[in-house]
């Protein structure tokens, strides 16, 4: 069985008072008086024993104002009086014994050494110096008017024998009580060691804290310029674009086919504009509140003829073909709308950067628990400083193989939306050879309905 060592500690608090309820001072006077009323209980029967009468009547007196004393400091926090009564009273009964037990023959040094080894224990440092004189002159008197006045000092000791049993006595309780005081001065200090090395601690993960927010804050700084600067610069052209061609045709008499031309201009780089617009603030949403999204089985084959519908117009364009082969069994567990957003994106960049008269293959890949989405276009690849930028907002304004404008954030808000699905979003490329993104997300259960599971999810739960 183990042995419990908390029993010592918690009747030690007991006796001198818990320190969320006692100031240090209080615990400090009820410490002394503790340890003094042990020692005077060790030394009355001693003293009592050699016949030392005067000597015991006076500690059976300091006993009792010691045991009062206590009470009014343990009991009623009133310890002032008993500190003072304390000093006063100790001076007193150490005069007393120096006179009638036999002066420096006997142990009164002994108990003067004590006397100043609890004083220096148990009070504060900053009156230390007076018990240090206090100490040097009370001794020092009494030694001289020894020296100078012999007859003054009574020899109480009868036998050899008497003596030797006080100053065996007088000395073993004050070896025993410099063990015990230094014993219990260690452990305060080793306390308030660990004390102080857990309050460090504490303050160095609190300073870690705040230099992880001031470090998210710079970053969130950062982002905020970058986008200011993209809604500044990169969505102000192709507005601008979309605005001159609409001049055109209101102040021109074009032919048919020239406004079928620029009707078909404007409604790409409208679209590319409002891809570009949604993007942006659907990232800045996240960003700011969070995102909250329904989980349920989305089938791949048809969540991706929902977004050729739209993107074919764009692909026809450039005469981009576009083939897919998609697995009926391709069924992931995602958030629809989030998932839309993704594979749209994907599809966009692919027919983007691809030149006229390249090709875009849509394949799936099944494996035990997850389904990956291929998206491989015959485009013109990417640089390594483009591979080095992708998927963060430090990539510049980059053209498609039409002039198509981009900025970059349509990735990164595939990456971090593809992360919050639990999935996985990589690519591999070929400069002037094209680029292959892999999406990669869990398998549903084809025969389970569409039931969605709402979640809420904040984007800086990735970082």
């Amino acid at each position: 069985m183990a042995k419990n060592n908390s029993r010592i500690p918690t009747t030690w608090n007991q006796l001198v008072g818990d320190s969320s309820e006692f100031t240090r001072q209080n615990r400090a006077y009820n410490s002394i008086s503790v340890v003094t009323f042990l020692i005077l209980t060790i030394l009355l029967p001693f003293n009592l024993l050699i016949g030392l009468k005067e000597v015991s009547v006076a500690i059976g007196i300091l006993m009792v104002l010691q045991v009062f004393f206590y009470y009014l400091s343990r009991f009623h926090k009133r310890f002032k009086l008993g500190m003072v009564a304390y000093f006063t009273i100790s001076y007193l009964v150490l005069i007393i014994t120096y006179y009638y037990n036999s002066g420096s023959y006997g142990p009164i040094m002994l108990l003067f050494f004590l006397s100043f080894n609890l004083l220096i224990a148990f009070t504060p440092q900053r009156i230390h110096y007076l018990w240090a004189i206090l100490h040097l002159a009370l001794p020092v008197t009494l030694l001289t008017l020894e020296y100078l006045y012999p007859e003054l000092i009574k020899n109480t000791y009868t036998t050899r024998q008497d003596r030797y049993i006080d100053i065996i006595s007088s000395y073993s309780v004050t070896l025993l009580c410099i063990y015990l005081i230094t014993n219990y001065l260690r452990n305060n200090f080793d306390k308030e060691r660990k004390t102080a090395e857990a309050r460090a601690d504490k303050i160095a993960l609190q300073n870690e804290h705040i230099i992880h927010q001031n470090t998210n804050l710079d970053e969130l700084n950062q982002k905020k310029d970058k986008l200011f600067s993209i809604i500044s610069h990169d969505l102000q052209a192709p507005l601008h674009s979309i605005l001159s061609t609409l001049e055109l045709l209101a102040e021109f008499d074009l032919s048919e086919a020239d406004q079928k031309k620029l009707a078909e201009g404007l409604l790409i780089m409208t679209r590319n504009t409002a891809n570009m617009l949604s993007n942006l603030l659907t990232w800045s949403k996240n960003q700011i509140s969070g995102v909250n999204f329904s989980l349920s089985e989305v089938a791949i084959a048809g969540l991706v003829e929902r977004v050729l519908s739209v993107q074919t117009l764009l692909a026809r364009k450039k005469g981009c073909r576009i083939t897919t082969s998609i697995s009926p069994a391709a069924v992931v567990q995602t958030d629809l709308n989030m998932l839309e957003l993704i594979v749209r994106n994907l599809i966009n960049n692919a027919i983007k950067f691809t030149p006229e008269g390249g090709t875009i293959n849509i394949t799936t890949e099944l494996q035990e628990k997850e389904c990956i989405l291929k998206i491989k276009d015959s485009g013109i690849g990417m640089t390594l400083e483009q591979e080095a930028n992708l998927f963060t907002l430090n990539s510049r304004s980059t053209y498609g193989t039409n002039n198509e404008k981009g900025i970059g954030l349509g990735l990164m808000l595939c990456k971090e939306l593809t992360e919050l699905l639990h999935g996985q979003l990589w690519y591999e490329t070929i400069p002037n050879e094209g680029t292959t993104f892999f999406l990669a997300l869990p398998r549903g259960d084809v025969s389970q309905p569409e039931v969605p599971v709402a979640v809420n999810m904040n984007l800086s739960q990735l970082q």
